[in-house]
């Protein structure tokens, strides 16, 4: 990219104000006219953005997509999904002939996966999908908060079907884990959203292009905590059929995610409340948990005969231990989001020694 620099005098006017005057060729670029209104923004080194008053809402983001050129109906359902992330308003699926009434049904049952979607219009050969709510409705950290919770409670209640014996848990808890990706895709779409409009990124909380980043860190992170725990409960279910395990080795598998559930915590907080001391904490925590899945690895290869359950169990274990990891990937992305440099623009004097 090629960057072009001007130096422009201040002019000073009565009443102690002054004013700047704005390339003539930039103006005629964006079809501006005079008595436009114009937002200035200041950043956090200092420096000041202009740009037009122009929300989202007057350009709205449409996407066409033609049926046939789509080799089967999950590679439709993955691009839709994507474009709604991607911050589209308005998604039009289109055929040259008549949508056979199952694949538009299917198509229909994809707006549950995109919160906040409906079908907007349907004829014999389109169906369009609108998104009905205002970016400023959802907050960015509300919605990370929210998808930890979920995934908080995903993570107790995984390790409980299994303290428990309880299959019909585990199965809930796979269930459950699909509101919680429904979460990551409206929290990635509104990065996406802030990422190309400066209004919107102020309405959820956004200053920055780098803290645009730190929140989509965090959103991926937080869905790869969400997968661990469905993870966890697919595993509980395969035991099934086997016999019980010891008291000991369950034990074992609730002391570590114990340890893992306050290191998820903790680091959310860290990034929601910018602690850096706190997140500092969590990375120090991993080498206990990697000593607590050891000790369950130990105890399971010296007490369980069955290999499937033995497996399975180290399976469990490994997928806590990773839950844990991604915590501590959570508490980077705060770190990251907190240590900023704050002035482009600052000077550092040399000493004369």
């Amino acid at each position: 990219m090629c960057i072009h620099l001007e130096v422009r005098k201040l002019q000073k006017i009565r009443g102690g104000s002054f004013t700047l005057s704005i390339p003539k060729k930039w103006v005629d670029k964006r079809k501006l006219k005079s008595g436009q209104q114009m937002v200035i923004s200041e950043e956090d080194d200092g420096s000041l953005i202009i740009y037009p008053v122009i929300s989202v809402s007057e350009k709205p983001l449409k996407i066409t997509l033609l049926l046939e050129e789509f080799p089967d109906i999950k590679t439709l359902e993955y691009n839709i999904t994507t474009y709604y992330i991607q911050g589209a308003d308005r998604i039009d699926i289109v055929s040259k002939k008549i949508i056979p009434a199952e694949q538009k049904r299917k198509l229909k049952l994809l707006r549950l996966a995109m919160p906040g979607v409906e079908v907007s219009e349907e004829g014999a050969n389109k169906i369009s999908f609108q998104a009905m709510i205002a970016p400023a409705a959802f907050g960015l950290e509300s919605l990370l908060s929210k998808t930890s919770t979920f995934s908080l409670h995903l993570q107790e209640d995984a390790v409980k079907s299994m303290m428990k014996w309880n299959f019909p848990l585990a199965r809930e808890v796979i269930e459950r884990s699909g509101e919680a990706l429904r979460h990551y895709r409206l929290t990635i779409r509104q990065v996406a959203l802030a990422s190309i409009s400066k209004t919107t990124a102020k309405e959820i909380g956004v200053r920055s292009c780098q803290e645009c980043v730190t929140f989509a860190l965090m959103a991926r992170d937080l869905s790869r905590l969400v997968y661990h725990c469905s993870q966890i409960a697919r595993h509980v279910l395969s035991l099934e059929h086997k016999g019980t395990i010891s008291r000991e080795i369950l034990n074992l598998i609730e002391a570590l995610s114990t340890a893992v559930h306050n290191m998820q915590k903790d680091a959310v907080r860290s990034f929601l409340e910018k602690d850096t001391k706190l997140a500092v904490q969590v990375l120090r925590k991993m080498s206990s948990v990697r000593e607590k899945e050891k000790k369950l690895l130990k105890e399971v290869m010296a007490k369980v005969k069955d290999v499937d359950t033995a497996v399975t169990i180290g399976l469990i274990g490994r997928d806590l231990r990773r839950i844990a990891g991604y915590s501590v990937a959570i508490a980077d992305d705060g770190m990251n989001r907190v240590l900023t440099p704050t002035s482009r623009f600052s000077v550092t004097k040399r000493g004369t020694g």
